[in-house]
């Protein structure tokens, strides 16, 4: 009995230094799994093909470079200029966010009127809004360069994602076979978590990415069409607002349509409203449900708090990580409850 506490509290120890020494790398590891995950098909395809594993990751590597890594470096590029252009414009005055707000609230005097008999001063307000905005740009751009800064620890995070990826491709099955074999819960109940973790990381990242990157091209694409400036950046920000459902894209094309309005430029406002209610928004509401809900079997409240946790607790993975957590919650939890039952 004596040794077998003994050996707990050092497996307990070891296990603490080993997480301890890996925490750094925990999501360059979950992203080189989850990436290895969608794109098994293609890497056994390929490996039908070729019939040599470490050749064939290394193909399936080149491949997911092109597709998916090099996209978002060119993007992530020319948000990082076109934010630090807003943010000059602002400071100089070329954009000038309060003169437009003043314009608004000559042209909307009734507003104005129930904001002073609220006791709010209408021009304190504007200054307030103006400084609010240009506020988040700087900030924007902070974090921007801030990743430039720290251009060394993102290649080295990249290396090691890349690095995992390519034995996770090659050597995928027998990984999972070893897990299985180590942790103590009946196989059945291993490949079935397993299994769910496979489907749920597939659902998120089709509902979630593939979502986001339909939406944000479209509101780009439109924007760029209405000839409104940054339109990168505003894609790039739909893409990242579209994972709160129905409004999240609202966030970016209503204002800019309310902005053409007011500007006098009717018939741009009316096209990206129209855009934004029946094209942008629709793809939201026929698409995630299908590609999440429908795997994942978690309703859509769940889906969205999960998410939002995720995104709080460890930035932009949250995004996958907070629902798989959550439907990895709930199947344990229905594990427990069928053991009990048998």
């Amino acid at each position: 009995m004596k040794s077998k506490n003994a050996f707990i509290i050092l497996l307990t120890a070891v296990s603490l230094l080993f997480a301890t020494l890996i925490i750094d790398f925990i999501l360059p590891i979950f992203w080189a799994i989850v990436l290895a995950i969608l794109f098994s098909p293609i890497n056994q395809y390929l490996g039908n093909k070729i019939n040599k594993p470490a050749l064939t990751s290394l193909c399936t590597i080149v491949l997911i470079s092109l597709l998916v890594l090099a996209p978002c470096f060119f993007i992530m590029t020319a948000v990082a200029d076109e934010t630090l252009t807003i943010v000059r414009e602002i400071e100089t005055g070329e954009i000038n966010l309060e003169k437009f707000l003043i314009s608004i609230s000559q042209l909307l005097p009734a507003l104005t009127e129930r904001l002073d008999t609220l006791g709010y001063d209408t021009n304190a307000l504007i200054g307030q809004v103006n400084n609010i905005v240009l506020g988040t740009s700087q900030y924007a751009l902070s974090l921007i360069m801030n990743i430039g800064e720290n251009i060394l620890r993102f290649m080295l995070l990249t290396f090691v994602m890349i690095y995992l990826l390519f034995f996770f491709l090659k050597d995928g099955d027998q990984i999972i076979t070893k897990c299985v074999n180590a942790f103590p819960l009946e196989d059945n109940q291993e490949r079935f978590l397993i299994e769910k973790f496979k489907n749920v990381t597939k659902a998120t990242v089709k509902g979630t990415i593939v979502v986001g990157v339909v939406q944000g091209i479209i509101g780009g694409v439109i924007f760029a069409l209405l000839d409104i400036k940054a339109a990168v950046l505003w894609g790039v920000l739909m893409a990242f607002f579209s994972i709160l459902p129905s409004i999240g894209t609202a966030i970016i094309w209503f204002p800019a349509a309310c902005i053409l309005f007011f500007s006098g430029a009717w018939l741009k406002a009316l096209i990206l409203l129209l855009v934004g209610v029946f094209i942008i928004g629709l793809i939201d509401n026929f698409l995630r449900p299908y590609l999440v809900g429908k795997e994942t079997k978690l309703p859509d409240y769940l889906i969205l708090l999960t998410t939002l946790g995720g995104v709080s607790l460890v930035g932009l993975s949250g995004f996958v990580i907070g629902p798989i957590i959550a439907a990895l919650f709930i199947t344990l939890w229905s594990l427990l409850k069928l053991d009990q039952n048998t």
